[in-house]
């Protein structure tokens, strides 16, 4: 259940972080977000990322907890880039 707490903390970050991007607020809500607005994601993202550490370091210890954060922060991010990457195919079936 840890892990999944860590893993959902961690998309969220690395979302908020794809959205504070003016590039991909385009891609994806087909509008430029207001700056203030990024910057609270910006930050949000960040926050996100950095509050998923502690579960893990409380749970499994600081050292094991670290290393369990590191594979979840990687599989999060290949996961955002992989959707993405997507970013056509899933919007072309989300609009259908």
């Amino acid at each position: 259940m840890i892990h999944a707490v860590i893993l959902m903390l961690q998309l969220a970050g690395f979302s908020g972080l794809l959205l504070a991007f003016q590039r991909h607020q385009q891609e994806w809500l087909r509008r430029r977000l207001a700056t203030n607005t990024a910057r609270h994601l910006r930050l949000g993202g960040f926050l996100s990322l950095a509050v998923a550490y502690a579960p893990a370091g409380l749970v499994f210890g600081w050292g094991e907890g670290t290393v369990i954060w590191v594979g979840w922060l990687t599989i999060a991010a290949g996961l955002v880039v992989a959707i993405n990457t997507n970013r056509e195919r899933i919007l072309s079936r989300v609009r259908q």
